[in-house]
């Protein structure tokens, strides 16, 4: 720092993907950044989240390739399952990306503190520090990155040594033969996969109607279809009213009074904000129920006090969590300068996906969402049954979704079902963001054979349709 410059120490308190690119991020901008996890940087993203269960999911779709060989061409058997040595290759890849960060950390000299962290005031941490004793860490500036915790069930036991969460799951421990998954979201979906490639007998428990509630209801029924394929069964518009323990199987009582036993029931109705013994209370952070409170630029109702990602509600998703981490570096950045806020996100071309096979990959509106607000708006849909790639992979089962703005042209959003959904959900989601309309991308030439050609054929159709075509 050089003389004259205004003071900028900023503190991070939590070190998963928000909490570490908030960190690097002020670190670049010129801060003396003090970053405080209670146990491995990478969070429960890199931890015990999305990392893992792709690692684990990659593993189950080989699997499922090698009950195809035959119509390949050719012979071998089924593969198995070395629970040890996938829980390794699992750990090994954890591993090397927690050490990616570690070395950035180092090089960015971000003062890595491990253990609980709370809030003493606005410009002052107590960490109760993993080896023993407690640290004071003073700042300018604090922002709150402590993520998600699974959401439990109050009427479901945890303690109960057969009732898993995803902590559990991710871990490997075993693959049961038979098990009960409660919550058919997104981690309800992607972990029945996995288990039913692995051939686990697989039921699903959800609250709704359908399956990825707030999803499309094409993109629903495809993903429906395709786990009954591999033998999942699902309860539909039931809950689970309790669940019993003998021995090392577990029964669960449905609220139509349907009974099932297997050997683990496997807790994933979501997720919710981690703002508990934060001290937030004591500081006078406003809450909106379990989440944090904050503006467009991720300040809190307290001068100086930042918070992002899980905790601040809203679209609980790594990749957001990292952009909101570096809108508020920047912005705690530019306060402590005594400049204006300026860093945000535009969420509505921010892209989702969930990793089953086939893949799924959204961004923006549906057809029906925009019609809520009044857009006057058209949908094409174009099949991977008419690609010739997806066709020579033994691939082509889905669809990609366009929706668009009638008489402009300007993309609302998609839904793709299909191979490398959440690949491609991105050659959508960046041309939305850059402002381009279907008929501009419909006249981008994609490579052949590729999937990704669908997109240019739908985007060229829906240009049509909008009536902007030239």
């Amino acid at each position: 720092m050089n003389e004259g410059d205004v003071p900028m120490r900023i503190a991070v308190l939590g070190g998963g993907p928000g909490g570490y690119s908030a960190a690097f991020e002020a670190a670049r901008l010129g801060a003396a950044v003090t970053l405080v996890e209670r146990a491995r940087l990478g969070g429960t993203c890199l931890n015990w989240g999305c990392i893992p269960t792709k690692t684990i999911l990659r593993s189950a779709h080989i699997v499922a390739d090698t009950r195809h060989l035959t119509e390949f061409g050719l012979t071998g058997s089924v593969a198995g399952v070395d629970v040890p040595v996938l829980r390794a290759r699992k750990e090994g890849v954890v591993d090397e990306l927690v050490g990616q960060i570690e070395s950035s950390a180092k090089r960015l000299k971000v003062d890595v503190v491990y253990g609980e962290g709370k809030l003493v005031g606005a410009d002052e941490l107590i960490v109760d520090l993993e080896e023993g004793g407690t640290q004071i860490v003073e700042c300018d500036a604090v922002i709150l990155a402590t993520g998600s915790v699974p959401f439990l069930l109050p009427n479901i036991d945890h303690t109960l040594s057969r009732v898993w969460t995803s902590d559990e799951a991710t871990a490997l421990s075993e693959i049961p033969a038979q098990i009960i998954i409660i919550g058919g979201g997104v981690i309800g979906v992607e972990f029945a996969d996995a288990y039913a490639n692995f051939g686990s007998q697989v039921h699903v428990v959800e609250l709704t109607p359908a399956v990825l509630p707030g999803n499309d209801k094409r993109v629903q029924r495809e993903v429906q279809k395709a786990l009954e394929g591999l033998g999942v069964v699902f309860h539909l518009g039931v809950a689970v009213d309790s669940v019993s323990q003998t021995g090392n199987r577990v029964t669960a009582t449905l609220t139509d009074g349907t009974t099932l036993e297997a050997d683990v029931v496997l807790s994933a109705p979501g997720r919710r904000p981690n703002g508990l013994n934060l001290g937030l209370a004591e500081v006078g952070i406003a809450m909106d129920r379990a989440a944090v409170k904050v503006d467009e630029f991720y300040r809190t109702s307290v001068e100086n006090i930042y918070a992002i990602g899980d905790l601040i509600g809203g679209m609980m998703l790594a990749h957001v969590a990292e952009a909101e981490g570096e809108c508020a570096a920047r912005n705690a950045v530019a306060g402590l300068r005594g400049e204006a806020p300026t860093a945000t996100i535009d969420l509505s071309t921010v892209p989702a996906a969930v990793y089953t096979e086939p893949g799924i990959g959204v961004v923006g509106s549906t057809r029906d969402g925009a019609k809520e607000r009044g857009i006057d708006c058209v949908q094409v849909v174009m099949k991977f049954a008419g690609n010739g790639k997806a066709l020579a992979e033994g691939r082509s089962d889905g669809f990609v979704q366009l929706v668009a703005e009638n008489g402009t042209g300007r993309i609302l959003g998609a839904q793709i079902v299909g191979p490398g959904a959440a690949e491609l959900i991105q050659e959508i989601s960046v041309p939305m963001a850059g402002g381009m309309t279907v008929s501009q991308l419909g006249h981008a030439i994609f490579g052949h054979p590729t999937v990704s050609e669908v997109i240019m054929f739908a985007a060229r159709e829906a240009a049509e349709k909008t009536g902007t075509a030239h």
